[in-house]
């Protein structure tokens, strides 16, 4: 009799669990967004593109840019670590002192233990006496530090986003000059208005040779590839200047594979002026 009380009510527990999960199981379903609906919520973000030629084109054209890369959440501690990573491992950590076991002289005691109604002391080489030893003093050691390399992605993300809202982002076409003459860049960046604290990153494999050769005597400039490229830098930066190369790089690095851009996408020229941002001209 109780056998059967107990199967009748496990079956009937069992039969109210099914009910429930196929009455939860398609509210399930619907809030799950597919692949398709979450690519058209993500918007582009758009940046006014910069010349080097000094022409002015009366339609201006922008670059598309991954929102994932530059339009992620503000995270100052992100950046703090990032930062941190870098100038703990630019540190030589060469500073040395000798303890008293290895500082040169007699081990002689100085004077009697009793008797002389002075204080107690030991050989010379004691870390209470000049030029004894050094107490707990520093000795040669690494100070790197170690850093997760999503947390790095995350900084680059994060420094890229805050120069695109601080509207000291720029990009070229491609970062080159026409001449090695220091001369003719400067008076071309006194132009533009970025004639200091300005970084030009390129994506190709090195930094083309008349504008290395034209850049290098220009204090307050600096040209660097995609790969030597470290969060430190844009933070340090007042202004960065990427060319089409650096983005493409940037994104096919830290882009999280949402949106794709393509060649033909990435530069357009109708765009309202509400979605564009533009870099800061002033030095």
């Amino acid at each position: 009799m109780f056998s059967a009380l107990r199967k009748s009510v496990a079956g009937s527990s069992q039969a109210i669990c099914r009910r429930r999960m196929a009455t939860i199981a398609p509210t399930l379903d619907q809030s799950k967004p597919t692949t398709s609906q979450s690519k058209l919520a993500i918007r582009k973000v758009y940046v006014t593109m910069s010349s080097f030629t000094g022409k002015s084109n009366s339609a201006k054209k922008a670059v598309a840019l991954d929102p994932t890369v530059f339009d992620h959440p503000i995270r100052r501690d992100i950046l703090h670590l990032c930062v941190v990573h870098h100038l703990d491992s630019l540190r030589q950590g060469t500073a040395s002192t000798k303890t008293r076991a290895e500082v040169a002289g007699s081990r002689r005691k100085i004077r009697p233990q009793k008797g002389t109604g002075r204080a107690r002391l030991g050989d010379r080489q004691s870390p209470m006496l000049r030029g004894g030893g050094v107490a707990f003093g520093p000795k040669p050691r690494d100070f790197s530090t170690k850093l997760n390399r999503k947390v790095i992605q995350m900084g680059m993300r994060v420094a890229l986003t805050m120069k695109l809202r601080e509207q000291r982002l720029g990009v070229l076409q491609r970062i080159n000059w026409w001449s090695h003459k220091t001369a003719t860049l400067n008076s071309r960046l006194s132009g533009l208005g970025w004639r200091t604290g300005t970084l030009f990153v390129t994506g190709e494999s090195e930094v083309p040779a008349r504008m290395r050769l034209a850049s290098k005597n220009l204090r307050g400039i600096e040209c660097r590839t995609v790969a030597d490229l470290v969060v430190y830098d844009i933070v340090k930066w007042r202004r960065v200047i990427l060319d089409l190369a650096a983005v493409d790089a940037l994104e096919r690095a830290l882009g999280k594979g949402l949106l794709g851009i393509s060649d033909s996408e990435r530069v357009v020229s109708d765009v309202t002026h509400s979605c564009v941002e533009e870099v800061e001209p002033s030095a």
